[in-house]
């Protein structure tokens, strides 16, 4: 499938951003006047840039490439440099903007164009004619450990893997999304894909706070909710208002989920699915529903639940240099839904094996199931033994004050750890310094206190900053 295939008079799907809102009939009559325009003129050897400032103006940007059959990006303006950092221009086609939006500040020689994503359109009879040729769709990885990469999509892999999703989670046409995450990044494009193929109802937000994003789904009969674990204090606390929902389906949209997190919003959820992916592997590998246990301690390893088993059986994992005494190991997997490989400076694709390597360490239990132990980059050699900071993490987010832990290594190989913290204050650097010191058995390590840990759109921790400060 791809996104086009969500276009026709059965359709029933709805968008929904502020007062405004597209459905299949507004995206057929928007395209049938793209190829007349500039657009339909476009070089489909070049990668085309669609920068965007709302959720429904990147829905439609996804469903002009899809149209076109282009090599294109959906980016924010604050992404933009990002994508481009390094990219040989002469690849390089042309910027889209929206029109009456000022065009950011781009390369020299490189072409812009203004879009009326919202016209006064007219009902058409004619037929679409899309491209023959597939859309590949660029991403980015966050870039918090350093230069984000360019991930190359087919679409119809995103379009068949949110098919799977929304199979298991049983959406139907009745069923209401809220989302506040970037379309540009994973997990906001595959919650707006499964609300497609189920042919249901998605509403998309700006994220402020955690207990704004609760009071929406209160008021609203909110029946699909993507959240990250972090949120579950607050999301909790405006819940215990009143909120008896008769459906309502938690995505953990985190790279982990602590146990804590999970219980803190449990007696809310008809059910709660733990899951993971990454940028390069499409938005899912495992996946766990959790209301099925009475008892989470059975699903967790070091407090963190598990992601559970691949979402489809064409999903092959394995562990690659696994430890004899831990049973952990380097994640491999092999999906028909991963990249197609990274777009690099030069322009060129650069394939990928048929397993890839995830980054992070994992092990699986007597059940199968499948345990996140660390990104294999969040480790740490002590004496000669590679000790994982999972547990450290733990041990410093059971402090009620804090919310956050990030690390990185600076030029003398000591661990920074900056930790989040409502109260900053002497007596809890003292014990946090005490704590480090103990764990890594008096390797020296630094640690910094901040109000606020600096973040990337798609909120994870933006490590490339963290590191500027550790200088």
């Amino acid at each position: 499938m791809r996104f086009i295939d969500f276009l026709g008079a059965k359709q029933t799907w709805v968008a929904k951003y502020g007062k405004n809102s597209i459905n299949a009939e507004f995206v057929s009559n928007l395209l049938s006047t793209v190829n007349a325009g500039p657009l339909g003129e476009l070089d489909k050897q070049k990668l085309h840039v669609f920068c965007v400032y709302s959720p429904l103006q990147a829905l439609l940007s996804y469903f002009i490439g899809s149209y076109l059959g282009l090599t294109c990006a959906v980016v924010s303006p604050r992404s933009l440099n990002k994508l481009l950092d390094g990219y040989d221009v002469s690849k390089l086609g042309v910027i889209i903007t929206p029109i009456g939006r000022k065009t950011p500040v781009l390369p020299q020689k490189v072409k812009s164009l203004e879009l009326n994503y919202s016209p006064t359109l007219v009902a058409t009879t004619e037929s679409l004619q899309p491209s023959d040729s597939k859309a590949q769709f660029v991403f980015c990885t966050s870039g918090s450990t350093g230069k984000a990469k360019r991930v190359v999509h087919c679409e119809t892999r995103l379009v068949n893997n949110a098919k799977v999703v929304s199979s298991y989670l049983g959406l139907t046409q009745t069923d209401s999304s809220y989302c506040v995450f970037p379309m540009q990044y994973m997990y906001g494009l595959s919650t707006t894909l499964c609300a497609l193929h189920s042919g249901s109802e998605i509403s998309y937000g700006e994220f402020v706070s955690p207990s704004l994003v609760a009071s929406y789904a209160m008021k609203n009969h909110v029946t699909v909710l993507p959240i990250l674990g972090e949120w579950s204090y607050e999301l909790s606390q405006v819940w215990l208002s009143g909120f008896e929902p008769n459906r309502l389906i938690l995505l953990n949209a985190s790279d982990r989920l602590l146990q804590s997190q999970a219980l803190e919003v449990m007696p809310w959820a008809t059910a709660f699915w733990n899951n993971l992916g990454q940028t390069e592997s499409g938005p899912r590998i495992f996946a766990l529903e959790l209301k099925q246990f009475t008892d989470l301690n059975e699903v967790c390893h070091n407090n963190t639940v598990s992601v559970g088993y691949p979402v489809d059986e064409s999903i092959k994992v394995k562990l690659v240099n696994k430890s004899v005494d831990t049973g952990i190991g380097n994640l491999y997997y092999k999906t028909p839904f991963k990249m197609v490989g990274y777009l690099l400076d030069c322009g060129d694709v650069q394939s990928v094996e048929a397993f890839s390597d995830s980054g992070d360490l994992f092990k699986q239990d007597e059940q199968g199931r499948w345990h996140w132990v660390t990104r294999s980059s969040h480790t740490i050699k002590v004496n000669g033994e590679l000790v994982p900071l999972t547990s450290l993490t733990n041990k410093i987010l059971n402090f009620e004050a804090v919310s956050g832990v990030g690390y990185v290594t600076n030029k003398k190989g000591e661990l920074c750890t900056f930790v989040e913290s409502s109260d900053v204050n002497e007596a809890l650097h003292t014990e946090l310094t005490s704590l480090m010191t103990h764990t890594l058995r008096g390797k020296r390590s630094r640690v910094s206190l901040v109000p606020k840990l600096p973040r990337t759109e798609n909120g994870k921790l933006d490590l490339s900053e963290l590191r500027q400060r550790s200088l």
